[in-house]
Formats: structure tokens, sequence, C-alpha cells
């Protein structure tokens, strides 16, 4: 198991379809959070956050 100070590099395929597809869980998991309270809504947001920043990556990459 990685600790917080590890670092991975995982190379992954995705297409166009699977993108949207991460971008419609976001919507869905940030409204979510919205809707729960105390550690469950921070808990939703972290996950939320985290997949935004791999969208963000996504869309870096495929700008290349």
């Amino acid at each position: 198991m990685l600790s917080m100070i590890d670092a991975a590099t995982v190379t992954i395929s995705v297409r166009g379809i699977d993108l949207l597809a991460l971008k419609k869980l976001s919507l869905v998991s940030h409204a979510l959070a919205q809707k729960m309270g105390g550690l469950h809504e921070q808990e939703q947001k972290a996950l939320a956050t985290t997949l935004d920043d791999l969208i963000r990556q996504i869309e870096i990459n495929l700008s290349r």
C-alpha cells in the first residue's frame, strides 16, 4: 500500500466516451456532496475533487 508521500505512475487508455462518463460522474459526485452533511460530505467532496484532478490530467495529456 502506498503511503501519502509515495508516488506511482499509472498508464491508462481513455476514449472520448470514457472521459464523458467521468465528467458526468464528477457532476453527480459534487451534487451528492452538497446533499450530505458532516464527515460524509467532506469525504464525498474529497472524492469529487480527486476525480476532477484526474479528468484535468487526462485532458492535459490529450491536448499534447
